[in-house]
């Protein structure tokens, strides 16, 4: 009889924490709770690029993304006129992630479909404002100084914005389809 009190013990205690974390538990790969504490999601940088754009601050949208390979100077004109068109959506700019397709960066670039494993990440995003209809935006960012793995000198996964362009539109930055 104590075997079963404890056993029903446990489990009410599993089904309390799993009601505590509630929707913050998933096993969908575009979001995990330790995204947060140890590395860095893709979304987060693009975020913090939009709440720029929303706040009016375009050295801050600017700085957020740092246009660098083989196609610079023409990434810095796309930086500066997908910047400057976003900022006409105003205060009122709204976005939701549309999907993720996560990248292996290495000798043979592709398609994959564990985040754990990608050195980069290809983000849709749908974008709208009271005076601009929803427009769907690619974000095209990698892992910060090309690192995949965690490492002592960099603990934490950090994402590079390196392109952002209309859906429709040719990437720059990388090319792999």
């Amino acid at each position: 009889m104590l075997d079963v009190a404890w056993r029903l013990g446990a489990t009410l205690a599993a089904l309390a924490v799993l009601a505590f974390l509630g929707s913050n538990v998933s096993c969908n790969p575009e979001f995990y709770l330790v995204d947060g504490a140890e590395r860095q999601a893709p979304q987060l940088q693009i975020a913090n690029y939009l709440a720029a754009i929303a706040g009016d601050n375009r050295q801050a949208a600017l700085a957020l993304w740092a246009p660098a390979g083989e196609s610079r100077v023409r990434l810095q004109a796309r930086r500066a006129s997908v910047t400057d068109e976003l900022l006409t959506y105003g205060p009122t700019l709204e976005y939701r992630f549309l999907g993720v397709e996560w990248w292996h960066t290495g000798d043979k670039p592709a398609a994959i479909d564990d985040p754990d494993e990608a050195g980069g990440a290809r983000v849709r995003v749908a974008i709208a404002s009271r005076s601009h209809p929803e427009k769907a935006y690619r974000f095209d960012l990698l892992m910060a100084a090309g690192h995949r793995e965690e490492t002592a000198d960099q603990p934490v996964r950090q994402w590079a914005l390196v392109d952002v362009y209309p859906e429709g539109a040719a990437p720059l930055a990388w090319t792999w389809e």
